[in-house]
């Protein structure tokens, strides 16, 4: 119980029954190797923490003044809850390190990839929701994304890093060329994980890792956008733009 404890008071959080926080940073590789140990992994509370983020993200937005239009709502949304934003959120809080992994998990990096953080984020906030009630969990979900809020509504905020890299070699570079190659490729069909490099003029800028060739591409061109430079605050700007 002493992880859980030390991640609530760490970051404020309050959630007085310890195995439903327990469960919320248990991995399903975890819960898996023990069974006998553990009940529950996060899935379940990562369903019912979606709901509840969604819908305080929602009632944020449309109490913003000026008062935005559905779409704009449903775009700023769609970036403050994506699994980038989140993996951001659960990384200023150091989630990562409190989370119960199985060894698999653990070996391939399991504390870092974007998708386990994002998901126990989410469990957390559902952890909180049943502990806690609505108006608490509310309250919290908004004073750890109010900056990420700010950034979407701003227009600050970017998540196509390969267009933006293309955009800016083509700028500053005039004809270079640049490509992606996947040159790795790990775990069991079900749960891969693939590296993928980026290319300028034939020359590896950088790579990057995610659970598709998709996102590991991604995940390269916005390590390559983050060799530029870096603000005070920690976030990658580019032009005015908040990574």
């Amino acid at each position: 119980m002493e992880k859980q404890r030390k991640f609530c008071e760490k970051n404020k959080i309050t959630i007085e029954n310890e195995e439903l926080i327990k469960s919320a940073l248990t991995h399903s590789t975890y819960a898996y190797e023990n069974s006998e140990e553990v009940k529950y992994d996060n899935e379940r509370l990562e369903y019912l923490g979606d709901a509840v983020l969604q819908l305080t993200i929602s009632d944020a937005l449309f109490h913003l003044k000026p008062a935005l239009d559905e779409g704009l709502m449903t775009k700023y949304r769609a970036l403050i809850v994506c699994e980038d934003t989140l993996a951001q959120v659960a990384g200023d809080i150091n989630l990562g390190e409190y989370l119960y992994l199985g060894k698999g998990e653990e070996m391939t990096g399991g504390r870092e990839k974007a998708s386990n953080l994002s998901n126990a984020l989410e469990a957390v906030f559902g952890a909180m929701y049943l502990d806690q009630g609505f108006e608490y969990v509310q309250t919290k979900i908004i004073e750890l994304l109010q900056k990420y809020i700010n950034l979407a509504v701003s227009g600050k905020m970017v998540y196509d890093f390969k267009s933006r890299l293309l955009e800016m070699v083509q700028a500053t570079k005039g004809s270079s060329t640049m490509n992606f190659e996947i040159i790795a490729e790990e775990g069991p069909v079900h749960d891969r994980t693939y590296t993928a490099a980026v290319n300028v003029d034939e020359q590896k800028v950088a790579t990057g890792q995610g659970s598709s060739k998709k996102l590991a591409e991604q995940a390269a061109a916005k390590q390559a956008l983050q060799l530029l430079s870096c603000d005070d605050d920690g976030c990658y700007v580019i032009d005015d733009l908040v990574i």
